[in-house]
């Protein structure tokens, strides 16, 4: 029986599939700004759960790549009347099953009132591709299991990719300058593995500190942000451990007020300018509440997790690796059976995201 380690474990191979076919794949995308991508003034991308994680995380550099304004919303912001439409931005509604209500609503608005629009699904015939003028697959595959890892991976992957797409189709990229984009993301889906295998030993020393804790915080700059919402998104859905995720200056105003002993604070690090912000706040939860850990590329002691990073900005996508880790590692020593699908009819009975 497989379990979600072994979904964590295949995600380099699902991106080596989605870069050896990625030329191939984005087409539809080229179709559809061929002849006006000059006039693009920005990119929203739309999605819920590990979509609306994913996007927060390819963020920072689909703007940097694209040359766009870019911003994420929930699907619920296109819905609604008040929302503002620019005709000019190209929308992109990620939703790894194709089956999520809001987004379609929200795409198929978008699409009725003229603007460019772009769904990114798991395979040709969900139910957001059949509406959608424009599909690209993100090649993931089918998950075994609700709680997603790979379908982040590839989400994120995707995401970051089309920004390279659209950077070269207005210029904004030059060939050279895409290519390199594309070597660097060729090196994650090695780290990756031996990042998996890294953070599993490490969660073997680190996971009691965790466990007594109330509640685990992750916090992380630029798109690092991204991973520390999708590790506490994963922290809820796994061992079920109270958690959040904050953007890491915002971690250091009010929340940092309220940290104690209680909170085990874990600082996501890239080897960025704010490094040493993040090590700030990682020294004092460690001598104040001996409650504080690091991952990534710049430790503070021993006890932290020192990963060499290989995909510059990709990096993100090597790093995840660890928060998934981390759930599922909990989950496990905590008791909680996820190999099995829960049985959610009840809940369902009330309300569902999902047809």
């Amino acid at each position: 029986m497989s379990t979600i380690l072994d979904c964590i474990r295949r995600i380099p191979s699902v991106i080596d599939h989605i870069l050896d076919t990625w030329d191939e794949t984005f087409k539809p995308l080229d179709t559809l700004l061929e002849k006006d991508a000059e006039t693009l003034t920005e990119i929203v991308m739309v999605g819920s759960g590990t979509s609306y994680t994913s996007a927060t995380t390819a963020q920072p550099f689909v703007e940097k790549a694209s040359g766009l304004c870019t911003r994420v919303v929930m699907p619920n912001a296109c819905v609604e009347a008040h929302h503002a439409v620019n005709k000019n931005a190209l929308y992109v509604f990620v939703s790894q099953t194709g089956t999520s209500k809001v987004v379609c609503e929200a795409m198929e608005k978008l699409q009725n009132l003229g603007c460019r629009c772009v769904a990114m699904t798991q395979k040709d015939d969900t139910a957001l591709a059949k509406i959608a003028k424009c599909h690209v697959c993100l090649n993931c595959g089918m998950e075994e299991f609700s709680m997603r890892t790979i379908g982040y991976a590839a989400s994120v992957m995707d995401l970051m990719l089309l920004s390279v797409r659209v950077g070269v189709m207005r210029g904004h990229l030059s060939r050279d300058e895409a290519a390199a984009c594309i070597a660097d993301a060729k090196k994650v889906p090695a780290s990756h593995a031996k990042i998996t295998a890294q953070a599993e030993n490490w969660m073997q020393k680190v996971k009691r500190q965790m466990l007594r804790s109330k509640c685990i915080m992750l916090t992380g700059p630029g798109a690092l942000y991204g991973v520390a919402l999708e590790g506490a998104v994963k922290l809820w859905e796994m061992p079920q451990i109270i958690s959040a995720g904050y953007e890491l200056e915002e971690g250091l105003h009010g929340p940092a007020y309220g940290y104690d002993y209680n909170h085990c604070i874990v600082v996501l690090d890239d080897g960025g300018k704010e490094s040493e912000k993040g090590h700030a706040l990682a020294r004092y939860m460690k001598d104040v509440w001996q409650n504080g850990l690091v991952a990534g590329k710049n430790t503070v002691d021993e006890c932290d997790l020192t990963l060499d990073l290989q995909g510059n900005d990709f990096a993100c996508i090597e790093i995840s690796a660890v928060v998934q880790v981390m759930a599922y590692v909990l989950a496990v020593d905590s008791g909680r059976d996820i190999s099995r699908q829960i049985d959610h009819t009840v809940m369902y009975s009330y309300f569902k995201t999902h047809s």
